[in-house]
């Protein structure tokens, strides 16, 4: 027999409240942590792809202003 909501009904509503209300703020700063980590993954992210890119002019052969105004005239043409 479940007995669980027993318990919740023998505590006041202004206790409840409190409760939830901890629960809330205990999920608010949960949620502030994650978007922080999701900022700081996508940063991350963005430097490797900036690496991985100037990696990949350098083994080209070009220079960065070569690459660069291939990029602007292919710009252009589209």
């Amino acid at each position: 027999m479940p007995r669980g909501r027993k318990k919740m009904e023998k505590i006041t509503l202004e206790e409840q409240l409190a409760l939830v209300d901890k629960e809330i703020e205990a999920t608010e700063s949960s949620l502030k942590n994650l978007r922080l980590k999701r900022k700081d993954l996508k940063i991350k992210i963005e430097e490797q792809q900036k690496d991985e890119l100037y990696r990949l002019v350098q083994n080209s052969g070009k220079s960065l202003e070569e690459v660069i105004a291939m990029l602007k005239e292919e710009k252009e043409e589209n």
